[in-house]
């Protein structure tokens, strides 16, 4: 299956991103987009499953300059 993901950071330090993916983004996995480090705080599906896709809705927040470097 491919994950269509739509990546939203809280408080807009990032622009956010859409990616596919092999594998759904897990709550409290790390990351990376652009260069920065971010910990996914929530996973939502959009739509159900269409065909080989799923599409998902992911909010992140950055994390801190020390778990950043981690």
């Amino acid at each position: 299956m491919i994950y269509k993901v739509s990546y939203v950071v809280v408080g807009g330090a990032h622009p956010g991103a859409i990616l596919n993916q092999d594998a759904p983004p897990q709550v409290g996995e790390v990351v990376e987009l652009g260069g920065m480090r971010f910990e996914v705080v929530e996973v939502a599906d959009l739509i159900p499953p269409q065909g080989d896709f799923a599409y998902l809705h992911v909010t992140l927040r950055p994390l801190s300059p020390s778990r950043a470097e981690a």
